[in-house]
């Protein structure tokens, strides 16, 4: 592994359930489709430099990498062990031990900050969504479940339903108000997009020209 910043507390990470690596059909569908979001949503980016926070087993850095094969791509999360599978799926990308409340980066470091599904896990989503933003020169694009209808979707195949259909390790439970109501805190400019189940946002630290797809939040809604 090319660079490791400080290790931290050994906590488990990863997917809960691995989709990316599921043989279930319609699983492998929505994944497609999650894939083809995310790249749609950075192919045309003016940027550099990408940091993605909780990287996980790396699969979201080969499919930044898919469409942006020149950047200097960073994947951060906070153990080594989920690193080491990182590195193993995208081993162009350096990477760091880090939390999403406290990123070892000064200010504007990376054209990008990408956080796919990491938000649905923190206990306090502001303070990772304030570092997106301090960290970030001008882009950042999130994902999230889409809620309620991620634990519908868990109940109707049979899972969970002690917890009524709640994943795992999910404490915050987004709908596309929510989501946007909090980027837009810290962003000066939202979209979100559905993408069954889940929800991208994707954000600006300017208001972009007349005509630009990305739109200020309260035109959104």
């Amino acid at each position: 592994m090319r660079e490791v910043c400080n290790k931290i507390d050994h906590i488990q990470t990863g997917h809960y359930f691995n989709k990316h690596i599921s043989s279930n059909p319609f699983i492998q569908i929505l994944v497609r489709r999650y894939r083809q979001t995310l790249q749609r949503l950075i192919v045309n980016l003016p940027i550099c430099s990408v940091l993605e926070v909780g990287s996980g087993e790396g699969f979201i850095l080969s499919y930044i990498r898919e469409v942006k094969d020149k950047v200097y791509l960073v994947g951060s999360d906070i153990t080594w062990d989920v690193l080491q599978e990182a590195h193993k799926q995208e081993p162009t990308a350096l990477l760091c031990v880090a939390r999403g409340e406290h990123l070892p980066f000064a200010d504007c470091s990376f054209d990008a900050l990408i956080a796919c599904e990491v938000l649905e896990h923190i206990p306090e989503p502001r303070l990772v969504v304030r570092e997106l933003q301090r960290v970030s020169r001008k882009f950042c694009i999130i994902s999230v479940p889409d809620e309620p209808l991620w634990r519908v979707l868990n109940m109707l195949r049979g899972r969970y339903w002690h917890d009524w259909g709640n994943t795992p390790g999910h404490i915050q439970h987004w709908s596309v108000k929510g989501i946007s109501y909090l980027m837009s805190e810290y962003f000066e400019a939202v979209r979100t997009i559905r993408s069954f189940p889940w929800i991208f946002v994707s954000a600006s630290k300017e208001i972009p020209p007349t005509g630009d797809c990305i739109l200020p939040y309260k035109q959104v809604l």
